[in-house]
């Protein structure tokens, strides 16, 4: 089934430019609707991202006034007599302090850390976990003393650029950020010497994530300068590198922090949105019901360029078999209309030269009749609408379609004119020029052809279509078996006073004595010549005498036909 649907539109022309144009008009619109898509998503997409880059900015604005005022607290937490008293006595190695003093100078400054952890609490919120203070002696203070620290020894080794600056730790304490201040003896240098303790916070990791709750989970962190989590709505994430939890279709933007060595990073869905979907469904729709319509308006207009082919086509098969119909009710003035109209020229001049050569001059005129017949046939215009066909299966060789149909409409107007049996040998070869160029449309560069016609011969009479014949011999027989193609050469001069037409092509014969055999030199029966030699012989012969005629020779792989015919200037008057 499915072959036969492809041979029934490999066989009608409109079922092929139905299909080309329809396909030249789907793709433009294909292409406007996908870039209008593309493009609508890539602005979306870049809206969205500035979007989450803004909220971000917030969100991470409003976190760091938090860590800002948490670095504060402990700045001036640090400053306080009792805790500073306390780290004093401990770094003294030689102390003497009573067990009474040190007693008291403990719970004064547990008592302070106490105090400050439930004021920031109430100022910051309840983010904050615990406070550490660490003597230089390693004895730990804590406002809860059932929370350890992990990574004591890490804290020490935290670098400080200022003194009494608090510095936010690059990693996590137990999962929790950690916010670290060392403490060296009132008005000494910054050094290992004078190093006195450790004030530390932490903060409570389920608390911090509590600050961005209002994001999906996992689409906000907070991590270091080397992308490790210090902050996540999951607490198994912490301390991952950020690659292990990012998706190859989230857009990660990050925003720096202002109080700290850590960044924010989120992660976000960004593209089409749904209204986006609906419009390229919706212009999805409209392509297809545009494209329906373009489908139907196509075809309705291409029917009236196919039908009257198609109709055209029917009665040159019936002129075939001599059953001559003229195309009735011809409409418009295109290249189409005057093909029909030169077909109804052709079928009534035709008949009229039928009836008038059986009443008058039946043997006179049976040659010339025989010629028109012959080889201005419907059959050679059936051959030229297979042609036409052919070239309008691509849009580059469509556009000439309406040069080819005005070269055939001047062929049947020279072939049917009545007139002279006599031609100008100017215009006879300006006709076959017109027929080798409707087939050139077709061969493309495979045909190639010369046509030498010196000044003297131009006014020289020849017998109306008799080259044509022999053109037409060269391109079936020579040049359509060639792959590669060839050249026909036309050329007229004089040898020993009369004029010699000279017809060159290549030929797939191998061997001269192909050329030689009588069925060659006969008309080329066996070879495939067809009667075209004999009736161009005989109209020579019978116009001119046999002392004239033509002759075929093979040399090199090509074929020459020398047409000799006594030189005669063309007069209108004398040879009628």
């Amino acid at each position: 089934m499915l072959t036969r649907l492809i041979q029934t539109i490999r066989s009608r022309l409109l079922y092929k430019m139905l299909i080309v144009y329809s396909i030249l008009t789907l793709l433009p619109l294909v292409i406007v609707s996908t870039t209008f898509y593309v493009r609508f998503d890539h602005l979306l997409e870049k809206n969205e991202t500035e979007a989450v880059q803004q909220d971000l900015s917030e969100t991470a604005g409003r976190i760091d006034l938090r860590l800002l005022e948490i670095r504060k607290r402990l700045s001036e937490l640090g400053q306080q007599e009792s805790i500073r008293s306390l780290l004093a006595r401990d770094a003294r190695t030689d102390s003497g302090t009573p067990e009474e003093d040190r007693k008291r100078l403990e719970s004064a400054a547990i008592d302070l850390m106490q105090s400050e952890l439930e004021q920031a609490r109430n100022h910051v919120g309840d983010i904050i976990d615990n406070i550490y203070l660490i003597s230089k002696t390693g004895h730990i203070y804590a406002t809860d003393a059932r929370e350890r620290l992990q990574f004591i020894s890490a804290f020490r080794l935290l670098p400080f650029e200022f003194k009494n600056v608090p510095q936010w730790a690059f990693f996590t304490d137990y999962k929790r950020m950690a916010c670290d201040l060392k403490l060296y003896a009132e008005g000494a240098a910054m050094g290992t010497d004078t190093e006195i303790g450790l004030l530390i916070l932490t903060l409570d990791p389920v608390k911090v994530s509590s600050l961005y709750a209002s994001y999906e989970e996992r689409t906000l962190y907070i991590s270091n300068s080397e992308n490790i989590i210090l902050s996540s709505t999951d607490l198994s994430e912490i301390g991952n590198l950020l690659s292990s939890v990012e998706k190859e279709d989230s857009l990660v933007v990050k925003q720096k922090s202002q109080s700290a060595d850590f960044q924010y990073i989120r992660l976000a869905k960004v593209g089409a949105s749904t209204l986006v979907k609906k419009q390229a469904l919706f212009a999805l729709a409209v392509t297809l019901v545009a494209w329906v319509a373009v489908f139907i308006a196509t075809y309705e207009i291409l029917k009236r360029i196919t039908n009257p082919i198609q109709r055209l086509y029917r009665l040159m098969r019936k002129a075939e078999l001599e059953e001559y119909q003229v195309y009735d009710k011809v409409k418009g003035r295109d290249e189409i209309a005057k093909l029909c109209l030169g077909y109804n020229q052709l079928v009534l001049r035709t008949e009229e030269m039928i009836v008038t050569n059986y009443k008058n001059e039946l043997k006179v005129r049976e040659a010339e009749l025989k010629a028109i017949r012959m080889y201005i046939n419907p059959h050679f215009l059936y051959n030229i609408l297979e042609y036409i066909s052919i070239i309008s299966q691509t849009p580059e060789k469509a556009r000439h379609v309406p040069d080819v149909v005005q070269k055939l409409s001047g062929i049947f107007r020279y072939s049917i004119t009545p007139g002279d049996i006599f031609v100008p040998l100017e215009t006879e070869l300006g006709f076959v020029e017109k027929y080798l160029q409707i087939h050139q449309y077709r061969f493309g560069a495979r045909l190639q052809y010369s046509i030498r016609l010196p000044a003297m011969f131009r006014s020289a009479a020849i017998p109306r279509l008799l080259l044509q014949p022999l053109v037409e011999n060269c391109i079936i027989h020579g040049i359509d078996l060639l792959s590669e193609g060839g050249a026909i050469d036309i050329e007229v001069r004089q040898e020993q006073y009369h004029m010699v037409i000279e017809i060159r092509n290549p030929s797939p014969l191998t061997a001269d004595a192909e050329v030689n055999r009588p069925s060659f030199r006969g008309g080329g029966a066996r070879l495939g010549l067809g009667s075209g030699v004999d009736n161009v012989k005989d109209r020579i012969r019978h116009h001119f005498g046999s002392g004239y005629g033509l002759k075929l020779t093979y040399h090199d792989g090509n074929v020459t036909v020398k047409v000799t015919i006594p030189m005669q200037i063309w007069q209108e008057e004398q040879l009628r």
